[in-house]
Protein backbone atom coordinates (compact mmCIF):
# COMPACT_ATOMS: atom_id res chain seq x y z
CA UNK A 1 0.00 0.00 0.00
CA UNK A 2 1.45 3.40 -1.03
CA UNK A 3 1.61 5.94 2.14
CA UNK A 4 0.67 9.23 1.89
CA UNK A 5 2.01 12.10 2.53
CA UNK A 6 0.46 12.83 6.42
CA UNK A 7 1.64 9.01 7.04
CA UNK A 8 4.98 9.58 6.24
CA UNK A 9 5.21 12.98 8.13
CA UNK A 10 3.73 10.95 11.09
CA UNK A 11 5.75 7.73 10.76
CA UNK A 12 9.24 9.80 10.70
CA UNK A 13 8.04 12.60 13.14
CA UNK A 14 10.65 12.20 16.08
CA UNK A 15 8.13 13.30 18.53
CA UNK A 16 7.04 9.42 18.14
CA UNK A 17 9.90 8.54 20.46
CA UNK A 18 8.71 6.98 22.95
CA UNK A 19 9.66 8.89 25.94
CA UNK A 20 8.99 8.77 29.30
CA UNK A 21 9.13 12.62 30.67
CA UNK A 22 6.13 13.89 32.86
CA UNK A 23 3.42 14.97 29.70
CA UNK A 24 1.73 17.45 32.21
CA UNK A 25 -1.05 17.90 29.56
CA UNK A 26 -4.74 16.21 28.66
CA UNK A 27 -4.91 13.08 26.86
CA UNK A 28 -7.89 12.66 25.04
CA UNK A 29 -9.12 8.88 23.88
CA UNK A 30 -12.10 8.97 21.63
CA UNK A 31 -13.88 9.15 18.19
CA UNK A 32 -12.53 11.24 14.76
CA UNK A 33 -14.62 11.44 12.09
CA UNK A 34 -16.21 13.79 9.25
CA UNK A 35 -19.14 15.66 10.35
CA UNK A 36 -21.89 16.16 7.10
CA UNK A 37 -24.67 18.06 8.74
CA UNK A 38 -28.01 19.12 6.50
CA UNK A 39 -30.41 21.33 7.30
CA UNK A 40 -33.32 22.24 5.88
CA UNK A 41 -33.95 25.80 4.05
CA UNK A 42 -37.80 25.96 5.06
CA UNK A 43 -39.74 25.32 8.76
CA UNK A 44 -39.83 22.15 8.25
CA UNK A 45 -38.42 19.03 7.41
CA UNK A 46 -40.23 16.90 5.03
CA UNK A 47 -39.88 13.33 5.22
CA UNK A 48 -39.63 10.46 2.68
CA UNK A 49 -38.35 13.18 0.37
CA UNK A 50 -35.70 15.52 -0.91
CA UNK A 51 -35.38 18.69 1.03
CA UNK A 52 -33.66 21.46 0.08
CA UNK A 53 -31.25 23.07 2.23
CA UNK A 54 -27.57 23.46 3.09
CA UNK A 55 -24.75 20.85 4.31
CA UNK A 56 -22.38 21.19 6.09
CA UNK A 57 -18.80 19.13 6.13
CA UNK A 58 -16.20 19.29 8.62
CA UNK A 59 -13.81 17.48 11.39
CA UNK A 60 -16.23 15.99 14.18
CA UNK A 61 -16.21 13.23 16.23
CA UNK A 62 -16.89 13.91 20.07
CA UNK A 63 -13.45 13.45 21.41
CA UNK A 64 -11.47 14.79 18.58
CA UNK A 65 -14.01 18.02 19.12
CA UNK A 66 -13.19 17.84 22.89
CA UNK A 67 -8.94 18.09 21.80
CA UNK A 68 -10.02 20.84 19.43
CA UNK A 69 -11.41 22.90 21.92
CA UNK A 70 -9.31 22.10 24.25
CA UNK A 71 -5.93 23.33 22.25
CA UNK A 72 -7.88 26.78 21.29
CA UNK A 73 -8.09 27.12 24.62
CA UNK A 74 -4.17 26.14 25.04
CA UNK A 75 -4.14 23.46 26.82
CA UNK A 76 -1.40 20.60 25.99
CA UNK A 77 -3.61 17.92 24.34
CA UNK A 78 -2.68 14.87 22.97
CA UNK A 79 -5.59 12.77 20.75
CA UNK A 80 -5.71 9.10 20.61
CA UNK A 81 -7.87 7.86 17.80
CA UNK A 82 -8.16 6.30 14.48
CA UNK A 83 -8.67 7.59 10.76
CA UNK A 84 -8.41 5.93 7.76
CA UNK A 85 -5.43 5.97 5.12
CA UNK A 86 -7.90 8.48 2.88
CA UNK A 87 -8.67 12.03 2.09
CA UNK A 88 -11.04 12.47 5.08
CA UNK A 89 -8.15 11.15 6.85
CA UNK A 90 -5.75 13.35 5.92
CA UNK A 91 -8.25 16.33 6.32
CA UNK A 92 -8.78 15.54 10.04
CA UNK A 93 -4.66 15.55 10.68
CA UNK A 94 -4.10 18.53 8.93
CA UNK A 95 -7.15 20.83 10.51
CA UNK A 96 -6.85 18.81 13.69
CA UNK A 97 -3.28 19.68 14.26
CA UNK A 98 -2.93 22.73 12.78
CA UNK A 99 -5.29 23.67 15.95
CA UNK A 100 -2.25 22.45 18.16
CA UNK A 101 -3.47 18.84 18.93
CA UNK A 102 -0.72 16.19 19.02
CA UNK A 103 -1.87 13.92 16.67
CA UNK A 104 1.66 11.69 16.06
CA UNK A 105 0.12 8.85 18.51
CA UNK A 106 -3.11 8.45 16.09
CA UNK A 107 -4.05 5.62 13.89
CA UNK A 108 -3.90 5.67 10.33
CA UNK A 109 -6.25 2.65 9.40
CA UNK A 110 -5.05 0.68 5.56
CA UNK A 111 -8.07 -1.32 6.73
CA UNK A 112 -11.12 0.54 7.68
CA UNK A 113 -12.01 3.86 5.85
CA UNK A 114 -12.61 7.21 7.93
CA UNK A 115 -15.28 7.33 10.13
CA UNK A 116 -18.59 9.17 9.01
CA UNK A 117 -21.48 10.81 10.99
CA UNK A 118 -24.52 11.85 9.22
CA UNK A 119 -26.93 14.33 10.90
CA UNK A 120 -29.98 16.12 10.13
CA UNK A 121 -30.81 18.83 11.47
CA UNK A 122 -34.66 20.92 11.73
CA UNK A 123 -34.62 24.59 10.69
CA UNK A 124 -33.78 25.10 14.79
CA UNK A 125 -30.68 23.70 14.36
CA UNK A 126 -31.78 20.37 16.69
CA UNK A 127 -30.87 17.34 15.90
CA UNK A 128 -33.48 15.19 13.61
CA UNK A 129 -31.98 12.03 13.10
CA UNK A 130 -27.99 10.83 12.88
CA UNK A 131 -26.21 7.79 11.64
CA UNK A 132 -22.64 6.86 12.05
CA UNK A 133 -20.54 4.36 10.96
CA UNK A 134 -17.51 4.02 13.29
CA UNK A 135 -16.40 1.06 13.00
CA UNK A 136 -12.77 2.00 12.01
CA UNK A 137 -12.85 2.92 16.21
CA UNK A 138 -12.81 -1.02 17.11
CA UNK A 139 -9.05 -0.79 15.77
CA UNK A 140 -8.47 1.20 19.48
CA UNK A 141 -7.83 -1.74 21.22
CA UNK A 142 -6.04 -2.50 25.07
CA UNK A 143 -3.01 -3.28 22.88
CA UNK A 144 -3.00 0.65 21.42
CA UNK A 145 -3.50 2.14 24.57
CA UNK A 146 -1.38 -0.27 26.15
CA UNK A 147 1.55 1.24 23.72
CA UNK A 148 0.61 4.71 24.96
CA UNK A 149 0.20 3.59 28.92
CA UNK A 150 3.55 6.12 29.58
CA UNK A 151 1.27 9.16 27.88
CA UNK A 152 -1.80 8.25 30.14
CA UNK A 153 0.27 8.04 33.41
CA UNK A 154 1.86 11.35 32.89
CA UNK A 155 -1.46 13.09 31.92
CA UNK A 156 -2.81 15.54 34.89
CA UNK A 157 -6.05 14.38 33.36
CA UNK A 158 -7.40 11.89 31.07
CA UNK A 159 -10.67 12.34 29.21
CA UNK A 160 -12.66 9.49 27.16
CA UNK A 161 -15.80 9.11 25.31
CA UNK A 162 -17.20 6.01 24.69
CA UNK A 163 -17.25 5.45 21.37
CA UNK A 164 -14.05 3.04 21.67
CA UNK A 165 -14.54 -0.74 22.74
CA UNK A 166 -15.99 -2.23 25.87
CA UNK A 167 -12.72 -3.43 27.17
CA UNK A 168 -10.84 -0.40 26.14
CA UNK A 169 -12.58 1.44 28.65
CA UNK A 170 -11.90 -0.42 31.02
CA UNK A 171 -8.48 -0.88 30.17
CA UNK A 172 -8.13 2.54 30.76
CA UNK A 173 -10.26 3.61 33.40
CA UNK A 174 -8.32 0.92 35.55
CA UNK A 175 -4.49 2.60 34.69
CA UNK A 176 -5.86 5.66 35.55
CA UNK A 177 -7.28 3.78 39.09
CA UNK A 178 -3.71 2.43 39.77
CA UNK A 179 -1.62 5.50 38.56
CA UNK A 180 -3.90 8.03 40.37
CA UNK A 181 -4.75 10.03 37.19
CA UNK A 182 -8.24 11.54 37.00
CA UNK A 183 -10.44 10.33 34.36
CA UNK A 184 -13.38 11.98 32.70
CA UNK A 185 -16.19 10.11 30.66
CA UNK A 186 -18.03 11.42 28.21
CA UNK A 187 -21.40 8.40 27.47
CA UNK A 188 -21.97 9.97 23.83
CA UNK A 189 -25.78 8.11 23.20
CA UNK A 190 -28.10 6.22 25.07
CA UNK A 191 -27.11 3.12 23.59
CA UNK A 192 -22.85 3.82 24.16
CA UNK A 193 -23.26 4.44 27.69
CA UNK A 194 -24.25 1.33 28.38
CA UNK A 195 -20.73 0.30 28.24
CA UNK A 196 -20.03 1.96 31.50
CA UNK A 197 -22.33 -0.67 33.47
CA UNK A 198 -19.72 -2.94 34.04
CA UNK A 199 -17.23 -0.45 35.07
CA UNK A 200 -19.85 1.02 37.11
CA UNK A 201 -21.76 -2.03 39.22
CA UNK A 202 -21.80 -0.97 42.31
CA UNK A 203 -18.49 -3.70 43.43
CA UNK A 204 -16.31 -0.85 43.84
CA UNK A 205 -13.53 -2.17 41.84
CA UNK A 206 -13.29 0.83 39.82
CA UNK A 207 -14.42 5.00 40.17
CA UNK A 208 -14.55 7.64 37.45
CA UNK A 209 -13.44 10.97 38.54
CA UNK A 210 -16.20 12.86 36.84
CA UNK A 211 -19.28 11.41 33.93
CA UNK A 212 -21.02 13.97 31.77
CA UNK A 213 -24.35 12.30 30.77
CA UNK A 214 -26.92 13.68 29.23
CA UNK A 215 -30.65 12.80 31.48
CA UNK A 216 -31.13 9.91 28.74
CA UNK A 217 -27.47 8.52 29.41
CA UNK A 218 -27.63 8.76 32.70
CA UNK A 219 -30.86 6.37 32.76
CA UNK A 220 -28.86 4.45 30.50
CA UNK A 221 -25.74 3.72 32.38
CA UNK A 222 -28.15 2.81 35.42
CA UNK A 223 -30.29 0.32 33.64
CA UNK A 224 -33.64 2.59 34.72
CA UNK A 225 -36.23 5.10 33.65
CA UNK A 226 -36.73 8.46 35.83
CA UNK A 227 -40.00 9.10 35.23
CA UNK A 228 -42.11 10.87 32.47
CA UNK A 229 -41.17 14.23 31.15
CA UNK A 230 -45.05 15.35 31.33
CA UNK A 231 -44.69 15.22 35.40
CA UNK A 232 -44.10 18.33 37.10
CA UNK A 233 -40.76 20.10 36.93
CA UNK A 234 -39.94 19.42 40.61
CA UNK A 235 -40.61 15.72 39.96
CA UNK A 236 -38.11 15.58 37.23
CA UNK A 237 -35.43 17.25 39.19
CA UNK A 238 -35.66 15.29 42.54
CA UNK A 239 -35.59 12.22 39.99
CA UNK A 240 -32.18 13.73 38.21
CA UNK A 241 -31.08 14.62 42.00
CA UNK A 242 -31.37 11.15 42.88
CA UNK A 243 -30.23 9.22 39.86
CA UNK A 244 -27.16 10.96 40.32
CA UNK A 245 -26.56 10.40 43.48
CA UNK A 246 -26.89 6.29 42.66
CA UNK A 247 -24.73 6.98 40.36
CA UNK A 248 -22.40 8.20 42.84
CA UNK A 249 -22.93 5.21 44.84
CA UNK A 250 -21.47 2.83 42.09
CA UNK A 251 -18.16 4.75 42.13
CA UNK A 252 -18.35 8.51 40.52
CA UNK A 253 -17.09 10.92 42.56
CA UNK A 254 -18.55 13.85 40.07
CA UNK A 255 -21.95 13.74 37.74
CA UNK A 256 -22.33 15.96 35.47
CA UNK A 257 -26.02 15.74 33.87
CA UNK A 258 -26.71 17.83 30.86
CA UNK A 259 -30.37 18.68 30.52
CA UNK A 260 -30.38 20.85 27.00
CA UNK A 261 -32.61 24.33 27.60
CA UNK A 262 -32.51 23.93 31.44
CA UNK A 263 -28.81 23.94 31.21
CA UNK A 264 -27.07 21.10 33.88
CA UNK A 265 -27.12 19.84 36.83
CA UNK A 266 -23.46 18.96 38.43
CA UNK A 267 -23.47 17.09 42.05
CA UNK A 268 -19.96 16.84 43.72
CA UNK A 269 -17.55 14.75 44.98
CA UNK A 270 -19.27 11.40 45.52
CA UNK A 271 -17.31 8.00 46.22
CA UNK A 272 -15.86 8.92 49.34
CA UNK A 273 -13.48 11.22 47.87
CA UNK A 274 -12.52 15.23 46.99
CA UNK A 275 -11.46 14.59 43.54
CA UNK A 276 -9.29 17.29 41.47
CA UNK A 277 -10.71 20.68 41.10
CA UNK A 278 -13.68 20.11 43.42
CA UNK A 279 -12.17 21.73 46.87
CA UNK A 280 -14.48 24.99 47.38
CA UNK A 281 -17.85 23.54 46.18
CA UNK A 282 -20.17 24.56 48.81
CA UNK A 283 -22.97 21.84 48.54
CA UNK A 284 -22.94 18.40 47.46
CA UNK A 285 -25.31 19.44 43.77
CA UNK A 286 -26.38 22.51 42.01
CA UNK A 287 -28.65 22.92 39.07
CA UNK A 288 -27.41 25.67 36.21
CA UNK A 289 -28.91 27.37 33.99
CA UNK A 290 -27.32 27.37 30.28
CA UNK A 291 -25.58 30.76 29.15
CA UNK A 292 -28.00 33.27 27.02
CA UNK A 293 -26.70 33.10 23.28
CA UNK A 294 -28.54 32.84 19.29
CA UNK A 295 -28.85 29.23 18.65
CA UNK A 296 -27.68 28.96 15.17
CA UNK A 297 -26.73 25.02 15.51
CA UNK A 298 -26.27 22.79 18.38
CA UNK A 299 -23.75 20.20 17.14
CA UNK A 300 -21.06 20.23 19.13
CA UNK A 301 -22.06 21.75 22.09
CA UNK A 302 -22.11 19.31 24.36
CA UNK A 303 -18.15 18.43 22.93
CA UNK A 304 -17.65 22.12 24.05
CA UNK A 305 -19.21 21.59 27.30
CA UNK A 306 -16.77 19.28 28.32
CA UNK A 307 -14.07 20.78 26.86
CA UNK A 308 -14.55 23.97 29.18
CA UNK A 309 -15.23 21.30 32.01
CA UNK A 310 -12.17 19.74 31.50
CA UNK A 311 -10.51 23.69 31.06
CA UNK A 312 -11.57 24.59 34.42
CA UNK A 313 -10.72 21.74 36.16
CA UNK A 314 -6.81 21.15 34.20
CA UNK A 315 -6.71 25.12 35.85
CA UNK A 316 -7.67 23.87 39.22
CA UNK A 317 -10.77 25.76 39.72
CA UNK A 318 -13.62 24.36 41.83
CA UNK A 319 -16.40 22.10 39.84
CA UNK A 320 -18.87 24.98 40.01
CA UNK A 321 -16.67 27.50 38.31
CA UNK A 322 -15.67 24.52 35.73
CA UNK A 323 -19.08 23.74 35.30
CA UNK A 324 -19.50 28.19 34.59
CA UNK A 325 -16.47 27.90 31.91
CA UNK A 326 -18.39 24.60 30.51
CA UNK A 327 -21.45 26.74 30.10
CA UNK A 328 -19.44 29.45 28.78
CA UNK A 329 -17.95 27.20 26.11
CA UNK A 330 -21.38 25.97 25.20
CA UNK A 331 -23.17 29.24 24.61
CA UNK A 332 -20.12 30.24 22.15
CA UNK A 333 -20.64 27.23 20.58
CA UNK A 334 -24.23 27.30 19.51
CA UNK A 335 -23.85 30.77 18.18
CA UNK A 336 -21.89 29.51 15.08
CA UNK A 337 -22.55 26.81 12.38
CA UNK A 338 -19.46 24.92 13.03
CA UNK A 339 -18.84 22.27 15.87
CA UNK A 340 -16.03 24.03 17.13
CA UNK A 341 -16.05 27.61 17.15
CA UNK A 342 -12.53 28.84 15.21
CA UNK A 343 -12.34 31.62 17.81
CA UNK A 344 -12.32 30.09 20.62
CA UNK A 345 -9.80 31.26 22.91
CA UNK A 346 -9.36 31.80 26.90
CA UNK A 347 -10.19 35.64 26.69
CA UNK A 348 -12.71 34.91 24.85
CA UNK A 349 -14.06 32.26 27.75
CA UNK A 350 -13.41 34.40 30.55
CA UNK A 351 -14.96 37.31 29.04
CA UNK A 352 -18.28 35.22 28.25
CA UNK A 353 -18.45 34.15 32.00
CA UNK A 354 -18.15 37.96 33.41
CA UNK A 355 -21.13 39.08 30.73
CA UNK A 356 -23.18 36.17 32.06
CA UNK A 357 -22.28 37.71 35.64
CA UNK A 358 -22.82 41.19 34.92
CA UNK A 359 -26.18 40.45 33.44
CA UNK A 360 -27.29 38.39 36.39
CA UNK A 361 -26.43 40.97 39.23
CA UNK A 362 -28.19 43.65 36.81
CA UNK A 363 -31.58 41.18 36.86
CA UNK A 364 -31.00 41.14 40.72
CA UNK A 365 -31.28 44.71 41.14
CA UNK A 366 -34.03 44.92 38.66
CA UNK A 367 -35.89 42.80 40.64
CA UNK A 368 -34.95 44.76 44.06
CA UNK A 369 -35.90 48.12 42.46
Amino acid sequence: MVLTRIREEVLSSPRLSDSRGRFGGVVVIGGANIDLRGRPAGEVLERHTSNPGKINVGSGGVGRNIAHNLALLNVPVTLLSAVGDDGEGIRILEETGKAGVKTEQMIISGEHPTGIYLAILDDKGEMEVAVSDMRILEEITVEYLRSKAYLIKGSKIVVMDTNIPEQSIEYVVDLCNKVKVPILVEPVSVEKAKKLRKVLDGSGRWTIDYVTPSRDELESILGAEMGDDQDLDLDIDLDIVKAAEELKGKGVKNVIVTLGERGIYVSYGGAGNSSEGGQGDPEPGKFMAPYKGEVVDVTGAGDALVAGLVYGIFKGYSMEVAARFGLAAAALTISTKEAVRRDLREGLLRSRIEEEKEEGEEGERGRLL
